[in-house]
């Protein structure tokens, strides 16, 4: 009786501190993305880049070198507008030509435009021939931010998620069946992602996660 008494006592401490351990992390989380989104308002010009690297380095040594990453959209849209900023609710971040990507909506239905939904299976096509998904952030031209790649090609036929301002938040690759995709990730550093990888990308189109070439 007494050592079920010490494993319920064990069990609710472990609770108690598992509960502050978890509020600090999305604490950590928001003041470091705080941070960023103060440091990034210092851009102007022809010193973008210079600006950007520093913030992306502070953001990186903020966190402890883990990625920021915001909460995964979820799939009720009236949820996913209450959700703090960083998670791709921003309009000024917004991805205004993904909601006309086509889904299948099934054989009665047909492609359909994704609309406001939060996920689809995106319409099926050929390897090559996915649909491309801008991963540009706020008005920030291609020659200052010096991605590998301005967007991201999306396999047909798989699910593709999206964040509630339209930018994408994951979807399978589609390089072509052997060649692997160089993107951008969240410290800034040139990523291969394999073949047919599974992405996820952050609201302002750094790779958070994928399989590695």
């Amino acid at each position: 009786m007494e050592q079920a008494r010490v494993a319920a006592l064990i069990f609710s401490l472990a609770l108690i501190l598992l509960t502050p351990a978890a509020e600090a992390e999305q604490s950590r989380q928001a003041l470091c993305q705080q941070s960023w989104e103060t440091c990034m308002t210092q851009v102007e010009g022809k010193n973008w880049k210079p600006v950007y690297d520093r913030c992306v380095k502070a953001r990186s040594a903020c966190l402890g070198g883990e990625a920021y990453t915001p909460a995964t959209a979820p799939i009720n849209a009236s949820i996913a507008v209450t959700q703090g900023e960083g998670s791709g609710n921003d309009p000024a971040n917004a991805d205004p030509a993904s909601p006309a990507a086509l889904c299948d909506k099934g054989q009665t239905l047909g492609n359909k435009a994704r609309g406001s939904d939060s996920s689809c299976t995106l319409a099926a096509a050929a390897d090559g021939y996915g649909q491309n998904f801008s991963l540009l952030g706020p008005g920030v031209p291609l020659s200052r931010i010096q991605r590998s790649s301005s967007v991201v090609k999306c396999a047909g036929g798989t699910v593709a998620t999206f964040y509630p301002n339209g930018r994408i938040e994951s979807c399978t690759l589609d390089n072509n069946g052997s060649v692997a995709t160089a993107l951008t990730d969240y410290s800034g550093k040139v990523i291969t992602c394999a073949a047919r990888a599974v992405a996820r990308f952050d609201a302002e189109g750094r790779v958070l996660s994928c399989d590695k070439f």
